[in-house]
């Protein structure tokens, strides 16, 4: 089973993700991996601001 990445980790490899598109040597394909892998992320971190948006909610109504 895959162990969930905190919102840090996951940034950091978007960042990692976006230097490698920006070099001239990557493939095309390798592109689109890396292209598919940092929308992955980049749901995963909404999603994860998103629960602790609404627990600062939740929160700061009681």
């Amino acid at each position: 089973m895959e162990e969930k990445q905190t919102i840090e980790q996951s940034l950091r490899r978007l960042e990692e993700i976006v230097e490698r598109l920006g070099e001239d040597t990557v493939s095309l394909d390798d592109s689109l991996t890396l292209f598919s892998e940092g929308m992955k992320l980049s749901q995963q971190c909404m999603k994860q601001l998103d629960e602790a948006e609404l627990i600062v909610e939740e929160h700061s109504v009681s």
